[in-house]
């Protein structure tokens, strides 16, 4: 499902507002394909039938025990609004075909609708889930895999799916506010009592009942569930740039649509070296000339110096360490697009190279 998606997000950088026809060939039976469903099967991936009460949905998918609707519209114009009349016509063929779930999606957005939820509302109200394309890292192609799972609904397991995805969202939405709202904290109090990094200061927090140890675990990249959390020797990157930390060495990560970097940033001297392994995106998108002519320059030197390789049409990829004298130069040529380093550039953590960065936020 990571795959598909990455080749979703990839098109749709080219596709400027596809309509539902281009949908449901481009996007939906690749994703159903992908979840395991046999789209060359009629029986299974039943497209646009119309039921004994005259509704009809663009699909209705019988797998084993579990059936659900599944309405499609495109992103074309206003056609992309999810709202209003496309709920009221799956929800009410979800009706007619005997079953409690639909979906509604215009490829980007998915909706899970159960008929049992909010009974007596409007068509609207038996929203229970949501997605959206660009969700962090693989985050929506891993939940829509858990809901779309063709052999889930082979046994009749989409409740739970619902239950586990929600509560996945639930707990992103919860550590997303631990860190906007703590983060400060622990800052404060490593400021306050000369704490040399972030990890020490957060115990300190704990143990001064500024922080919980749940929020300290969320803060240092561990989780509610009892995992370790991280601690000072295995966090990876975790000291802010204070003058007597300039000579530290911090360690980034930039995922992109199936590409996957690697880079050493050093305060010292503002380098950034992108490390051997890491992937890069074999396109260059010229929305500013002068950018996309830098990438081509850097790229062709690189390749002629055996410092990178085409490993296919889709990555490109660094077969030796290469020093780059700003982030955003370095994140550029990972993505083959202009980019702001200091906000691609991630941390163990999920914290942008920004964090890390004396001086007010770029532009």
């Amino acid at each position: 499902m990571r795959e598909a998606v990455c080749v979703v997000q990839e098109w749709l950088t080219h596709m400027s507002n596809p309509g539902e026809a281009i949908v449901r060939q481009a996007i939906v039976l690749r994703v159903l394909h992908a979840a395991g469903f046999d789209i060359w099967n009629p029986a299974e991936v039943v497209p646009e039938e119309t039921n004994g009460s005259g509704n009809r949905s663009d699909f209705l998918i019988r797998a084993g025990a579990g059936k659900f609707a599944l309405e499609l519209k495109g992103l074309k114009g206003n056609s992309g609004d999810l709202r209003g009349k496309p709920y009221e016509q799956v929800v009410t063929y979800a009706a007619g075909e005997g079953t409690r779930w639909a979906m509604l999606t215009n490829g980007k957005v998915w909706v899970i609708l159960d008929r049992m939820h909010n009974p007596g509302g409007t068509f609207e109200d038996h929203e229970v889930l949501k997605l959206e394309l660009g969700q962090e890292g693989h985050t929506f192609a891993d939940d829509l895999a858990a809901l779309l799972d063709a052999g889930m609904w082979r046994r009749n397991g989409f409740a739970q799916a619902v239950r586990t995805v929600a509560d996945r969202q639930q707990r992103r939405l919860d550590e997303a506010r631990v860190r906007r709202e703590k983060t400060a904290v622990v800052e404060e109090v490593m400021a306050r009592f000369r704490i040399p990094t972030f990890e020490l200061a957060a115990d300190a927090a704990v143990r001064m009942n500024e922080l919980t140890e749940a929020e300290r675990d969320v803060l240092l990249g561990g989780s509610r569930s009892g995992a370790t959390p991280r601690r000072a020797e295995t966090a990876g990157p975790s000291l802010l740039p204070t003058p007597a930390d300039n000579g530290k060495r911090l360690d980034f990560v930039y995922e992109l649509k199936g590409a996957e970097a690697r880079a050493v940033y050093c305060p010292a001297d503002g380098s950034w070296t992108v490390r051997a392994g890491s992937t890069a995106l074999n396109r260059v998108l010229a929305q500013e000339r002068s950018n996309a002519q830098g990438v081509r320059k850097r790229r062709a030197a690189m390749l002629e110096k055996g410092e990178i390789i085409v490993r296919d049409e889709r990555l490109i990829e660094y077969v030796r360490d290469v020093r780059y004298t700003s982030a955003s130069l370095s994140a550029m040529d990972i993505a083959g697009a202009s980019r702001n380093g200091w906000r691609s550039w991630k941390d163990a953590q999920g914290r942008p190279a920004q964090y890390y960065r004396p001086g007010p936020e770029p532009d």
